[in-house]
């Protein structure tokens, strides 16, 4: 019987199809750790919510964008007729929310025969393919503890105040090693006690505190600091935004908001109005602003001040429910 097998997008699933591993490949496409994932099992109800956030936030059209999740979610729904699942995911955030949204999925289902699971501690897009073939070998049957600990993974991630995340971390969870690493990170992009800002935010500034910087080194420099890199150009440049564009600007020198564009996803060797932008945006250089140094030192509340409002998964982060995290005391702020 074929084979269906589900990975973290379009590069790695050309990279297993180069590699010969056999079965039809499932991109699935959603950066789960920017904008609201409602407390749905259906996978439906997500990509409802997923497709009007995407489209908004990164300037495409919601048709599109939607009827590519019904494609992607549709191709999953049949699952039971395949012979058998692989999941095909990585150790960073992006990957591990992809994997619990999955198993997650699977754990609701009344059948679910034949489900394994390939963990790659490298990014899969760029793996040798003899060594991708190597992990194909070593694929493990998806466990009930897996199952579990991705339900209540998933439960806690889409919980309406980040309480149940953090009750979470507390215990370790060794049937999926990679998941609390990952779940750590994510809740670091809670605003900071005093200067409001999460950890990219404040990675931005200090790299801006040593002088100005084009947008594509900055993207770099930042993007490094991870050891499991997860966050893309284009979330990246939606927290730029966040900072250039807010009421008292913490970085100036950004020609337009990413958002406002031609969209900024494109094809690479596309000559059109989306390339440009692009390349537009990636060769702007930016800089601190008084507000921006100010935040550095923790004399100026970013979250309080800017009035930022965004999600982490089921949390709305704003006014009134401004919840933070305190990175240096490892410990969850209530909101005032």
């Amino acid at each position: 019987m074929p084979k269906l097998i589900v990975t973290n997008g379009d590069s790695a699933a050309e990279r297993l199809r180069e590699a010969g591993i056999k079965g039809h490949i499932i991109p699935w496409r959603d950066m789960l750790h920017d904008g609201p994932v409602p407390a749905a099992t259906l996978l439906d109800d997500v990509s409802d919510v997923r497709a009007d956030f995407l489209s908004s936030a990164l300037g495409l059209p919601f048709d599109e964008v939607r009827a590519d999740f019904a494609h992607r979610d549709a191709q999953m729904e049949v699952h039971s007729a395949y012979g058998e699942v692989e999941l095909w995911f990585e150790h960073d955030l992006y990957d591990q929310l992809q994997l619990i949204q999955i198993l997650d999925y699977l754990a609701h289902e009344p059948e679910r025969m034949g489900v394994s699971l390939v963990q790659a501690s490298h990014y899969l897009a760029v793996m040798e393919l003899e060594d991708l073939r190597a992990l194909e070998a070593h694929r493990s049957p998806v466990t009930h503890v897996q199952m579990e600990t991705a339900r209540q993974a998933w439960e806690a991630f889409t919980a309406p105040t980040p309480r149940l995340l953090s009750s979470f971390l507390e215990r370790p969870h060794e049937a999926l090693p990679y998941l609390s690493p990952a779940l750590s990170r994510l809740v670091c992009e809670l605003p900071a006690p005093d200067s409001g800002l999460s950890l990219t935010e404040e990675r931005i500034l200090r790299h801006l505190a040593g002088g100005p910087m084009k947008v594509a080194h900055l993207f770099a420099a930042v993007h490094s600091m991870d050891q499991a890199q997860f966050l893309a150009d284009l979330p990246f440049f939606l927290r730029l935004d966040g900072l250039a564009f807010a009421h008292e600007p913490l970085v100036t020198g950004l020609p337009f908001r990413s958002s406002e564009a031609p969209s900024l996803s494109f094809t690479p060797g596309e000559d059109g109005a989306a390339e440009r932008s692009y390349r537009a945006y990636a060769a702007a250089e930016v800089s601190l602003t008084p507000a921006g140094a100010a935040a550095l030192k923790g004399a100026f509340d970013h979250a309080a001040n800017n009035g930022v409002e965004r999600h982490l998964g089921g949390t709305r982060i704003c006014a009134g429910a401004m919840w933070r995290y305190d990175r240096a005391a490892g410990r969850l702020v209530l909101p005032n």
